[in-house]
């Protein structure tokens, strides 16, 4: 579990430093990101932030921070899954559901069971 979590961890970190440092090759080399509308360079750093700080607390949950630092990561993945399984409702990412699954919706569910298997394990 420890090792699922670390490479979960660096994989959404570096995915929020790539939305960090090259925007616009993140936003062009994502499906389905472009059909969202114009290139926002300021949101996607934002976002690219976010998944940064998300991904280091994984990765400090796995090292001895626990599964609160591992859940403090998770949050954020799975209120973004949220949103986007709100979206899918919509009728929105009809297109995308595969790389949906993958790149959002698994890496959120699976750091949001392993900061509750760190829990149980612990209690």
């Amino acid at each position: 579990m420890r090792i699922l979590a670390i490479i979960l961890g660096v994989l959404m970190a570096a995915n929020g430093v790539y939305m960090f440092v090259d925007p616009p090759d993140w936003y062009a080399a994502v499906p389905g990101v472009p059909d969202t509308g114009p290139l926002n360079l300021h949101f996607v750093q934002d976002i690219g932030i976010a998944y940064a700080v998300s991904g280091g607390a994984i990765v400090w949950g796995a090292f001895g921070g626990g599964w609160r630092a591992t859940a403090a990561g998770a949050a954020f993945l799975a209120l973004h899954s949220l949103l986007h399984i709100g979206e899918t409702i919509m009728g929105h990412h009809h297109d995308v559901l595969l790389n949906e699954a993958i790149a959002v919706h698994l890496p959120a569910w699976l750091a949001v069971a392993i900061a509750y298997l760190q829990r149980r394990q612990t209690a």
